[in-house]
Parts: structure tokens; sequence; C-alpha cells
């Protein structure tokens, strides 16, 4: 009698110990305790910080902070959703790549909603409309006067920007430099091993206030989607709603223009 009392109490102390690994599988599945609650009240940023105005870096009472007017956009989608934002900077290349892995929730980085680009990822209401300019060194000012005159000499533009676009289009002549990161196209710049730069307008009054020695081509660069949006994962409609109310309201408010002046006057200066 003892052992069967001693065999049904080992069975139900079993059971009782699977019942309990079960449900604790099941929470880690479904919720993961505190670890996916904190997940779930982030919402991550895709953005590439060499882009001033827009994202870059600076020292913040002595630590490496990204901001601009992109990252104060993101933060008040971030505000308006309740949700605390955390910003993963990376080349620009790689962003659509990385928020369709789910890396990211969404990508802020001077992004231009281009047909490639739709096919890819989903884009919220523009946010910003901008103007493209051409940067050749001052002492060349005078020489590179129309598109045409670039003929044969290369031209430098961030790698999977609309800005190649428009150098293929436009300068088809010209050897097409392309750069990951936007100091380096204003390095080669300066050192001669390019004889031009496109970028957005806003981004290039920032090395032109900092560098003497460039100026901005006396040409204009017309590209029609010069337009920026925030891009979400393909089918995302729940976020894409709520960036879009966002962006809606910094429109109306006149939002992004302060941030625009605010992320101006606290950029670094140019190297």
């Amino acid at each position: 009698m003892k052992l069967l009392k001693k065999l049904t109490a080992l069975f139900l102390a079993g059971i009782t110990a699977a019942t309990l690994t079960a449900c604790t599988k099941e929470e880690g599945q479904n919720g993961n305790g505190s670890q996916n609650q904190e997940e779930k009240d982030q919402i991550v940023l895709g953005t590439s910080a060499d882009y001033a105005p827009f994202e870059f870096h600076k020292m913040v009472n002595g630590e490496d902070t990204i901001m601009g007017c992109d990252v104060a956009l993101a933060q008040k989608i971030a505000d308006d959703m309740g949700k605390e934002l955390v910003i993963k900077d990376m080349e620009f290349n790689s962003l659509l790549n990385e928020l369709n892995n789910g890396t990211v929730d969404f990508v802020i980085a001077s992004m231009a909603p281009n047909e490639e680009r739709k096919q890819q990822v989903d884009f919220s209401d523009y946010y910003y409309t901008g103007g493209i300019c051409c940067l050749v060194r001052a002492e060349d000012v005078d020489t590179y006067t129309t598109p045409d005159s670039l003929a044969g000499h290369s031209v430098a533009a961030q790698t999977s920007s609309i800005h190649e676009e428009v150098a293929k289009d436009q300068m088809p002549d010209s050897p097409l430099v392309s750069l990951g990161k936007v100091p380096d196209m204003i390095m080669q710049l300066k050192t001669g091993k390019v004889d031009a730069v496109l970028m957005d307008k806003d981004t290039a009054d920032g090395y032109l206030a900092e560098n003497d020695d460039l100026a901005q081509a006396s040409f204009e660069v017309f590209y029609e989607e010069s337009t920026c949006a925030v891009a979400v994962k393909k089918g995302n409609t729940q976020l894409l709603e709520q960036i879009n109310e966002t962006v809606k309201e910094v429109k109306e408010q006149g939002l992004f223009d302060q941030y625009m002046e605010e992320a101006k006057a606290q950029a670094p200066s140019e190297e």
C-alpha cells in the first residue's frame, strides 16, 4: 500500500513538472516574459548617419549621439506610438535589406521612394521635398557649367542613392564613382580623385559652409522624385498608418522645417 502511494506521488509529481515545463516553454514562445515585452515597447530605426543635417553623429556630453532632422522625425513617430526609439546605424545600401530581414522596424534616411524601391518596401507619404545639386572644386566652377561639360570627368554619388540614377541619366558620359559614405565622396572631390559630387542641397550647404575650396556648380540638377519618405516592410499596413498620422501632423504644423533648422545648427563642422 505504501509502495502504491509512493508510486502514485511520483507519478503526480512527474505530471506537475511536465506541465510546468510545458507552460514555461509556451510562455517563452508566445511572450518570453519581460524580454519580449521590452522588445514590444521599442521601435527600431534603421538609418545611415553620415548625411547631415538629416542624420549624423555628434559627441554630446562625452557620448557619441546620432541626431538630425530625420532622427527627430523618428523620435516623434516613436513618441506618438508610446515606444522607445532604438537607432541602428549602417551603410545606406544595406537599409532595405535589413528592413526586410526584420532587424529594423522602419527606415528614415533621406530616402526617395522611387519605383525600384517601391517594389521592395512600402513608403509613407512624403515628409520632405528638396533639391539635388552638384558640388565641384571652387577652382573648377567656371569649367563645369553644364552636365555635358563633365563628359569624361568622374562624378561621385552615394551607393544605391537616387543620385546614382541622376548621374547615369543626366551625365551619361561621366564615369560614375559609387561610394558608401558621403564624407568619402567629399574627400575624393577635395583631393582630385573625382571631379564632381551629387547630393541633396541641404546636405551640400553644410559642406559648402565649411569648405572654401568647394562650390556648387552653376547648372541645375532636376529629378522629379526629389522627395523623402519613411520605409516599412511590405504589407506592414498598421505601422504605415501610424507613421502617416505623424507625418501628416509634422507637415501640417511645419515641424520638419523646425527639425531641419535645429539640425543645421547642431551639425558638427565638416573637416
